[in-house]
């Protein structure tokens, strides 16, 4: 069965310290230039690192202090004396206090960039549904034919048989597809258009309903249990098919979409 991509985590820290040898530098790079999860997490990591050097990078003494100390080592003979700043200095207090709060303001950024609000599953599944309606997320292949579609989903590696559903005689005409990632694991990603150019999207990948988050309107039809849930006005069908997950998005009307739901999963 196919892994997930891999995602580095400790060789980009070597990467910004400039421990890695050539060719794991070379392949790091090559990862970030595709991998946005990745990229992110380095540039939070740089930020960080810049912003930490300058602010506890060492400062020298005011010369008019350092003149003092050395006049009155001079005097005593090298011991310990006590130093009497000069007129009109002022030991900068809490100036350490500010160094330590600007650190915890970098942190707190920092811990918002790599660890965002997790969003739930069908809030990502509806995300990516509206990428598409907004034209920032493409499909890798156009084609009306069902099979030419599941050849290209062969060929990619799903951990399952891929099957593409023919539901012209719902009046839907396949589009195209693509493989789109959910939480690292590859899915089938099919589009289609009907009435009106009406989108429905159905995504599949490998998992079970006991993974979807609680709040799910629970239907039923002909003994197969249907979770339903709606986020800004799209609605998603989830329901079991064996050991793959199969779910139909669309902004269509809400029985819309769990009668087709209903008639796909049949």
């Amino acid at each position: 069965m196919p892994t997930s991509p891999r995602h580095f985590k400790d060789e980009i820290q070597d990467l910004l310290d400039n421990r890695l040898d050539a060719p794991m530098r070379a392949e790091v790079e090559r990862h970030l230039e595709s991998c946005s999860e990745c990229r992110r997490e380095f540039e939070a990591l740089r930020w960080t690192k810049l912003f930490a050097a300058k602010q506890f990078a060492a400062k020298k003494a005011p010369l008019e202090l350092r003149q003092n100390i050395s006049r009155a080592l001079k005097a005593d003979g090298g011991s310990p004396t006590t130093i009497t700043p000069p007129r009109g200095f002022q030991t900068p207090k809490l100036k350490p206090i500010l160094v330590w709060a600007a650190a915890l303001v970098a942190l707190g950024i920092l811990a918002l960039i790599l660890f965002p609000k997790q969003r739930s599953l069908p809030e990502v599944v509806a995300r990516d549904f509206r990428k598409y309606q907004n034209q920032k997320l493409t499909l890798e292949v156009n084609t009306p034919d069902v099979k030419q579609m599941e050849a290209f989903f062969a060929a990619h590696g799903l951990p399952f048989k891929p099957h593409v559903y023919d539901l012209s005689s719902k009046n839907y005409r396949l589009v195209g597809g693509r493989v789109q990632y959910l939480r690292g694991q590859p899915t089938e990603w099919v589009v289609y258009r009907g009435p009106n150019n009406q989108v429905l999207l159905c995504q599949m990948y490998l998992g079970t309903v006991s993974e979807l988050p609680a709040g799910a309107m629970e239907r039923e039809n002909r003994g197969k249990k249907f979770h339903v849930y709606q986020v800004k006005g799209t609605t998603m069908v989830f329901w079991q098919d064996h050991k793959v997950i199969c779910v139909l998005i669309s902004d269509m009307p809400f029985e819309n979409v769990v009668q087709l739901a209903f008639a796909k999963a049949i």
